[in-house]
């Protein structure tokens, strides 16, 4: 069901920034939203919350301010200490950015997740495919230190970094949501900071599983739409597709922004908990080795009503009034309920027919018809 799938962006090698060697601007406007938005669906919940009270860090090649879908929502945020992060040379930080936070516009169903949300670009370097492990972990504590309530970390790296092990235990002991990618380039090497404890590690979904192997570099807690996504350039007014792994973790930290709006008073681990027990999963044990605990849900998510330690009953369509469809594995259980209801009213015209019988044999002795016949039988 998951695999990894080359990001179809512009790449630019490290230090192009310089020389704006840059993505483009994109100006052709897709209408219709991707299989992947219309597969999350944060739109439902969007009555209820669009995660504007959250700030949320994306540690990646920075967010561009000059997007116009995420006009006023990007802060300036950092360069590591070197300059602001709203710029963004690659384009990776945005099309992340915009899947996570992108405002509705006119002519376009295309929309983050948690269109409300603020965005607090951390930058670390301008290729994504090269990443240090230092900076990574000065990345994740500029996000957490410039108030960030959840970290999106859009870059993996497979080196087991001190310091990057301190920075997300100080960021999970200071109450942030930290949400990274399990993907790994090469089979048998770690994910991090995915792999670290305390983090959402987040696998990719995708619709055509021949592009590739699956390759993790961490157990999966939840997973998100990666491939053929739809999302914005650092500039225009218009939208372009892409597919990489990594994106994966816009669609997660999106619902988490979502939840920790409309119940502030949770945890993180609160948040997690939310999310994984709300989660859309297949049939079979859970935590799944490729999906973990299901296909990230925003709209049950932020709606279910807990029941017990480890589970959430689902009530989104009670509260907000829309339909949900009936995943193929509730059909049998479907099935079961309107057989009972059958046998049930079966029972009861039963036990109707057998009253009548009895009353007959009160009123005309033990012939039941000459009592239901009445006049006529005497």
């Amino acid at each position: 069901m998951a695999v990894l799938v080359a990001l179809q962006l512009v790449m630019v090698p490290a230090g192009a920034h310089a020389a704006q060697n840059c993505a483009p601007a994109e100006e052709n406007v897709i209408a219709e939203p991707s299989w992947a938005q219309s597969r999350i669906a944060p739109e439902r919940a969007w009555p209820l919350t669009e995660g504007s009270r959250q700030l949320v860090g994306i540690v990646d090649t920075g967010v561009s301010a000059g997007a116009p879908a995420l006009a006023g929502a990007v802060l300036p945020g950092t360069d590591l200490g070197t300059g602001r992060g709203d710029t963004d040379c690659s384009g990776h930080g945005t099309f992340l950015g915009g899947l996570l936070a992108a405002r509705p516009r006119a002519g376009t169903k295309f929309a983050g997740v948690a269109p409300g949300a603020r965005v607090l670009p951390v930058r670390v370097t301008d290729n994504p495919a090269q990443v240090d492990a230092a900076r990574l972990a000065k990345g994740v504590r500029a996000a957490v230190d410039g108030g960030a309530t959840i970290v999106a970390v859009g870059l993996t790296t497979s080196v087991d970094d001190g310091a990057l092990r301190s920075e997300v235990a100080n960021a999970v002991a200071r109450g942030v949501v930290i949400v990274a990618s399990v993907a790994t380039p090469q089979q048998g090497q770690r994910s991090f900071p995915a792999a670290l404890p305390g983090v959402l590690a987040v696998a990719p979904l995708v619709r055509t599983p021949a592009a590739g192997n699956v390759r993790l570099g961490a157990d999966p807690v939840l997973a998100a739409p990666s491939e053929a996504l739809v999302s914005i350039a650092p500039a225009g007014q218009g939208h372009r597709r892409g597919s990489a792994p990594e994106l994966a973790v816009a669609y997660v930290a999106g619902a988490a922004a979502l939840v920790r709006d409309y119940h502030p008073d949770l945890s993180a681990a609160g948040v997690a908990e939310r999310l994984r027990t709300t989660a859309d999963r297949q049939a079979g044990a859970v935590p799944n080795p490729l999906t973990g605990f299901g296909v990230v849900d925003p709209v049950a998510a932020v709606t279910s009503v807990p029941v017990g330690t480890g589970t959430a009953r689902k009530s989104s369509a009670e509260q907000l009034n829309v339909p949900v469809a009936i995943a193929p594995d509730a059909a049998p259980v479907h099935r079961a309920l309107w057989f009972a209801g059958v046998l049930l009213v079966a029972t009861l015209l039963v036990g109707a027919s057998a009253g009548l019988r009895a009353l007959g044999r009160l009123r005309g002795g033990e012939n039941p018809t000459a009592a239901g016949s009445g006049p006529s039988a005497e």
